[in-house]
């Protein structure tokens, strides 16, 4: 059931508190228990080959990726097809972005887009 633009972005908000402080147990309260993750590398950098199933696994899947932090990484919100997402970025480089599906107030499905290819329209949309 599709949910209101405040609601959305709510719960994107708590889901990048979480994800990017760490926080396995708040991560878990933001995710559905049958959220799927799909990454798309485009066959240009590493992404995960088979969709990441379940809150559990999607949370150490995520918390893993943000231990390894990068030198000026930071993670901002987004626009991404017309509702709230993130963007990772570091510097002015974007390297990612997450399109976050929310029902019921959780997050559903994250589907993270990686190959330079395919976020050169995104990194010329945050730009402006």
């Amino acid at each position: 059931m599709p949910v209101s633009a405040t609601e959305h972005t709510a719960t994107v908000a708590a889901f990048t508190r979480a994800a990017t402080s760490g926080d396995y147990a708040g991560l878990l309260m933001v995710l559905d228990p049958d959220v799927t993750l799909t990454s798309d590398g485009g066959g240009q950098v590493t992404a995960a080959r088979r969709p990441v199933v379940g809150a559990d696994r999607v949370a150490r899947f995520l918390l893993g990726i943000a231990a390894q932090p990068v030198p000026a990484q930071r993670v901002v919100q987004l626009l991404v097809n017309g509702t709230p997402g993130l963007a990772l970025l570091q510097g002015e480089q974007l390297l990612a972005v997450a399109a976050l599906t929310v029902e019921d107030g959780s997050v559903r499905r994250v589907d993270l887009i990686l190959a330079p290819d395919k976020i050169v329209k995104a990194q010329q949309d945050l730009m402006r």
